[in-house]
C-alpha cells in the first residue's frame, strides 16, 4: 500500500511540475539544436524559485567512446569564470585584506607606472585600459596549434608593456588580462593558489562539489565534456595546450551553477553579499553609467533586469543568465562551437513570460526623417583596428555593413541618435557626433562596447610604397616584422603569419583586414622610422622601430 501511495504522490508531483513549468517546450528547444544524439551535444539547466526545475541534455560529451551527457557532466566555463574570480576579490575585500581603490601596483609592482593609477576596481569592470593578452599573443605570432601559455607567461608579457589603451575609468574595453591579473592579486593577498582559495572560501561553502579552477594541464578530469569543432563535416576534438586561469580556466556542472545562482536570487543565502558585489555598476569618469559590473553584464530583457555572461572557446560555448525579479536562472553548455548558447538562453527565458511585454529596446521611441538619416551615412573605422562599418541608406531606412561581414544589417530607430538591429534589439548603434566622446559611433553588444570614428578614405593616399619597406622590431612583444614590396603591394610577414597583404586606408595608415591597423611614423626629414600597431579594439600603440640593415 505504501508503495502505491509513493507512486501516486510522485505521479501527482510530475503532473504539477509539467503543468507549472514549460518542460516540453524546453525539450523541443533542446532537440531543435542537436539533430542526432551521436554528435556533440547540449545541456540545459533552469532554476526557478531556487530549485533546479529542469535539467536535460542531448548528444555526446565524448565522441570516441560514445559517452552521452549525464546529470553531473563537467564542462569548461570559459569567460563565465570571471564572476568567480570577481567573487574571490569580493571575499578578500569583505575580510578587510584589500580595497577596490587600492593601486594595482601595490600587489603587482612589476607593472609599469602609467599616466594614471590603475585600481583594482578598474580591473573588475574592464576600464583599466590594460591590453588584452590574447591580441598581444596574436601580434607576437603565437603558435596556438603547437604552443600553450600559462598565467606566468601572460604576467611576464604584461610586465614588458609600456602603454595602455586609455586612462583608467575612461571607457570600457573588454580584456581577459584584467582577470588574469586579478587572479594574481588573489594569490598574493591570500598567500594561496587561486584554486585552493576558491575551494576553501567559495565552492565548499556553496556546496559546489564539482567546481574548481584547473591547477594542472595534464590532470585527468572524469566525466568531462570534450570540446569539438568541424573540419570538412567531420568533428575534431580540440586539445588545448594552455593553462591560464582567472579570465577562464574553471570547470563546473549544471547542478553547481544552479547552487551558484542562489547568491543572485536568494537574499537569505549567507554569501548573497557576493551577488551584490559582482553586480554593482560603477560609472565612467565622465559620469556615464556602465553596463558591465564586476564579472557580469547587466542588461534589460523584456523590461526585466538580467545578469549574464557568456563563455566561448574553441569547440565550446557557455551561458549563465539570471532574472532576479522572476527568481529565474538559465544555464547552457554545448561542446560544439556551432551551437549558439546565448540565443538558446533567451529562447528559454521567453517561455517564462506569459504576458506580451517586450524588450524596451525594441520599442520605436523616435521616428527619423530621411534628412536626419542621411546625417549618419558614412564610413566608420573601429578605433584601434582596421575594421570598417559602412552606414548607408536603402529604401528610406538605415543599414550597417561591416568590412568583415557578408550581408548588410537593417537598423531600426530607437532614439534620436540610437538605432537597434532589427533581428537583435540588444545590439545598439549610438552615434556620438558633436559630443565630447572621442568616438563617433559606439556599437553596444549587451554591455561590450566597440568604438568607431568616422573616416574619409582617399584613393591611393600613399604615393611611394617603398617608404615602408624594411624590418621593424618591438621591444614589448620581442618580435620582428618584415615588410617588402611585391607587385605594387606591401607584404607583411612575421612568425606564423606569412605574406599578409596590407592595404591603404588614409595617409601612412594600412590595414590587413584582420582587425589590425598599422600607422607609420616619419622623422623630421620625412623618412619612415617606425610604426604603431593597433588590433581588435583592445590593443593600441605597440611600437615597432625600423632596424638598421
Amino acid at each position: 500500500m505504501k508503495r502505491y501511495l509513493l507512486l501516486f504522490s510522485l505521479l501527482i508531483h510530475f503532473i504539477n511540475y509539467s503543468q507549472q513549468y514549460p518542460t516540453e517546450s524546453i525539450n523541443k528547444i533542446l532537440r531543435s539544436h542537436v539533430s542526432s544524439a551521436s554528435q556533440p551535444g547540449l545541456t540545459i539547466g533552469v532554476v526557478k524559485n531556487n530549485k533546479l526545475i529542469y535539467h536535460n541534455s542531448i548528444g555526446y560529451m565524448q565522441l570516441a567512446d560514445a559517452i552521452p551527457f549525464n546529470d553531473t557532466t563537467i564542462f569548461d566555463l570559459a569567460s563565465v569564470t570571471k564572476q568567480f574570480t570577481s567573487a574571490c576579490i569580493g571575499i578578500l575585500e569583505n575580510q578587510g585584506k584589500l580595497s577596490l581603490d587600492d593601486d594595482v601596483r601595490k600587489y603587482i609592482p612589476e607593472l609599469a607606472i602609467y599616466a594614471d593609477t590603475i585600481r583594482i576596481k578598474h580591473l573588475l569592470n574592464h576600464t583599466s585600459g590594460i591590453r588584452n593578452h590574447n591580441v598581444l599573443l596574436d601580434l607576437k605570432g603565437f603558435d596556438y596549434q603547437h604552443q600553450g601559455y600559462t598565467n606566468q607567461m601572460i604576467q611576464e608579457l604584461m610586465f614588458y608593456q609600456k602603454g595602455v589603451n586609455n586612462l583608467p575609468g575612461e571607457k570600457m574595453l573588454y580584456s581577459n588580462t584584467n582577470y588574469v591579473l586579478l587572479a594574481l592579486i588573489v594569490e598574493r593577498v591570500s598567500e594561496m593558489k587561486i584554486h585552493a582559495f576558491a575551494k576553501q572560501e567559495l565552492f565548499e561553502p556553496m556546496e559546489m562539489k564539482n567546481s574548481f579552477y584547473r591547477s594542472k594541464l595534464d590532470e585527468e578530469i572524469k566525466n568531462k565534456a570534450y570540446p569539438y569543432y568541424k573540419v570538412d563535416d567531420a568533428y575534431q576534438q580540440h586539445k588545448s595546450l594552455t593553462l591560464c586561469v582567472g579570465a577562464g580556466g574553471m570547470e563546473s556542472t549544471v547542478q553547481d551553477l544552479a547552487q551558484w545562482s542562489r547568491i543572485f536570487l536568494d537574499e537569505t543565502n549567507r554569501l548573497s553579499y557576493l551577488g551584490d558585489f559582482i553586480t554593482k555598476l560603477d560609472t565612467l569618469n565622465n559620469g556615464t553609467p556602465m553596463k558591465h559590473a564586476r564579472g557580469m553584464f547587466i542588461d534589460n530583457y523584456r523590461n526585466f533586469k538580467t545578469l549574464n555572461h557568456s563563455g566561448r572557446d574553441v569547440g565550446m560555448r557557455s551561458q549563465f543568465i539570471c532574472i532576479p525579479e522572476k527568481n529565474l536562472a538559465v544555464i547552457i553548455f554545448t561542446n560544439s562551437e556551432e551551437i549558439n548558447a546565448t540565443n538558446i538562453s533567451y529562447q528559454i527565458l521567453d517561455l517564462f513570460f506569459t504576458d506580451t511585454s517586450t524588450n524596451d529596446s525594441t520599442v520605436n521611441h523616435y521616428t527619423h526623417s530621411a534628412i536626419e538619416l542621411k546625417k549618419f551615412v558614412g564610413v566608420y573605422q573601429e578605433m584601434n583596428s582596421d575594421l570598417r562599418m559602412t552606414i548607408f541608406m536603402e529604401n528610406d531606412s538605415l543599414k550597417a555593413m561591416s568590412s568583415l561581414g557578408n550581408t548588410p544589417t537593417p537598423l531600426v530607430s530607437h532614439s534620436k541618435n540610437t538605432f537597434c538591429r532589427t533581428n537583435n534589439s540588444s545590439i545598439k548603434y549610438s552615434f556620438k557626433k558633436g559630443l565630447a566622446d572621442a568616438s563617433d559611433l559606439n556599437v553596444d553588444f549587451g554591455g561590450a562596447i566597440f568604438y568607431f570614428e568616422k573616416v574619409d578614405l582617399a584613393l591611393n593616399p600613399n604615393q611611394n610604397l617603398e617608404d615602408y619597406v624594411g624590418n621593424y622590431y618591438s621591444e614589448e612583444l620581442h618580435v620582428t616584422y618584415s615588410i617588402r614590396l611585391e607587385n605594387d603591394n606591401l607584404i607583411l610577414s612575421y612568425p606564423n603569419n606569412e605574406n599578409i597583404v596590407i592595404t591603404e586606408g588614409v595617409k601612412d595608415t594600412f590595414g590587413s583586414n584582420r582587425r589590425t591597423k598599422y600607422f607609420f611614423i616619419r622623422d623630421n626629414q620625412g623618412t619612415v622610422v617606425s610604426f604603431k600597431v593597433a588590433a581588435e579594439g583592445t590593443v593600441k600603440d605597440i611600437l615597432f622601430n625600423k632596424t638598421i640593415e
